[in-house]
């Protein structure tokens, strides 16, 4: 009687193989439309005294009085930084970043329709890994430290678990304390290895979280 051969492992992936699909995994997400049908309980803020809607938008579908309340409230938050920085400040450059084709938005808006608070990511790809990278997290400052923060960057994992990317990077300043002690303490994002070293003197860190299945898991709106 002959004996069972040994269960053939499934073939590795060529480099191109993986590349590939790599890119149709970020690929379906940028194709993706209504992020947000699957995620409905989250399209709503109601904690803290506060009474806020969350919409998704592409860069294309925004009005142009949501493009320059998103513009006016990230340089309300952000010029100082900029401009105590080796980029400094570009009204153009992130009129222009803003904009592209590829940026996607959650957008809060309060009872009066008024733009407060807002996420800028993109899919994307980097070093073979699919990834969401989150461009900007802006929130108004008289509603800051209510945990719309948090509830939008669950939102961006929830949707990066949905696509199959494996992470969340983000850029922050290193003169931004509290925006380093929101992303680090908060939500336990680390140093990414594409994060540059400290001897290079550069003004800014690169951040990742690993998105992990145990972890969306317990994530709860």
């Amino acid at each position: 009687m002959s004996m069972p051969g040994k269960q053939r492992s499934k073939p590795r992936l060529t480099r191109k193989e993986k590349k590939a699909q790599v890119s149709a995994l970020v690929e379906s997400a940028k194709e993706a439309t209504n992020l947000l049908s699957s995620l409905t309980e989250w399209t709503t803020y109601k904690k803290h005294g506060l009474d806020l809607k969350i919409e998704y938008k592409n860069s294309s579908d925004l009005l142009p009085t949501e493009l320059k309340q998103i513009f006016n409230l990230l340089k309300t938050n952000m010029q100082h930084l900029y401009e105590n920085s080796e980029w400094g400040w570009n009204e153009d450059a992130k009129s222009e970043e803003l904009t592209d084709k590829d940026a996607r938005y959650l957008i809060v808006k309060d009872s009066n329709d008024e733009i407060v608070g807002f996420s800028h990511f993109r899919f994307d790809v980097e070093v073979n890994y699919p990834l969401l990278y989150c461009y900007e997290l802006q929130i108004s400052s008289n509603i800051q430290r209510k945990g719309l923060g948090k509830h939008l960057m669950n939102i961006l994992s929830l949707l990066a678990y949905k696509f199959k990317l494996v992470k969340i990077l983000l850029t922050v300043f290193k003169d931004n304390t509290a925006g380093l002690n929101f992303y680090r303490d908060s939500l336990g994002f680390g140093r990414d290895e594409s994060c540059p070293y400290d001897e290079e003197e550069k003004c800014y860190l690169i951040l990742r979280k690993s998105i992990d299945k145990e972890e969306i898991s317990k994530i709860k709106c």
